[in-house]
């Protein structure tokens, strides 16, 4: 059963691809929902193409086998620590209250907590509420164009008032957009957003946001990204449309040894 299963997503994804050659229009109209999906797209095609290897294959799946397929499950993966750990990340605000008075200094703060080489994940706080995760490109010592995050710092927040391509694309897909919300005077960038995606591939620089987030994949992802922006939007391009300032304070990996944080969060994962 599996392995006709693997063969019917393979051959769908071979249909897929035709149809796109064959009308190349269709993708300006699917193109959003490709990038909301995305990481479910890659997951069941990865499986497709383990099941067709699996199909000339004579011995059967080993445990570990099994086990490393069922890791890469496109759901809110992660191990019992690492589950716990984030959740821990998510409630320090109420774990220990004396070292959080920096999130009060700006309306939203995120923090950066795992960089992998590729990309960074981080949190997201509106004042001291979890709001949700976050995704980035990697950090590197020298900018390597859209491929990079930004510095850390404190950046104001404002709408880019150009009509785009990509500002018309989400205007047809979203009835309450109008205009990105932009991360304004940061050194050496420009154009950065906060925005839709899955994996640092559907960023160049920008913050993509999330709900849920896969850390047990090898290329780490997020998914949800539809539902927190929405979320996000509605919130905070009021604000900035009434003209009211907002900033966002962007703190790297090492924010939990400056908060004095580092060793009670590991105390706290490994009992």
């Amino acid at each position: 059963m599996n392995r006709i299963f693997g063969l019917l997503l393979v051959a769908l994804a071979v249909l897929v691809i035709i149809v796109f050659f064959a009308n190349p229009e269709l993708i300006e109209t699917v193109w959003f929902w490709l990038v909301g999906f995305i990481g479910y797209i890659i997951y069941f095609f990865r499986k497709g193409l383990q099941s067709l290897k699996n199909l000339f294959k004579n011995d059967r799946a080993t445990p570990s086998a099994l086990t490393t397929e069922t890791s890469q499950s496109p759901s809110n993966h992660s191990s019992g620590k690492n589950k716990k750990k984030e959740n821990l990340l998510k409630n320090l605000p109420e774990t220990h209250p004396e070292s959080w008075e920096f999130l009060a200094s700006t309306e939203l703060t995120l923090l950066r907590y795992l960089d992998d080489g590729n990309t960074s994940l981080g949190l997201l706080y509106l004042g001291k509420e979890f709001f949700c995760y976050t995704l980035e490109d990697t950090h590197r010592d020298e900018k390597l164009p859209g491929g990079t995050r930004i510095p850390e710092g404190r950046y104001s927040l404002a709408f880019n008032p150009s009509l785009t391509d990509l500002t018309k694309r989400y205007r047809k897909r979203f009835p309450w957009f109008e205009y990105h919300i932009e991360i304004k005077n940061i050194p050496n960038y420009e154009l950065v957003y906060i925005h839709i995606g899955n994996s640092h591939q559907d960023t160049r620089g920008c913050i993509l946001l999330a709900d849920g987030v896969n850390t047990g994949s090898r290329e780490k992802m997020v998914t949800h990204s539809q539902r927190a922006f929405e979320r996000f939007y509605k919130k905070i391009y009021p604000k900035i449309t009434s003209q009211e300032d907002l900033e966002i304070k962007i703190l790297n990996e090492d924010w939990m040894e400056r908060a004095g944080l580092r060793q009670k969060t590991l105390e706290a994962v490994n009992n």
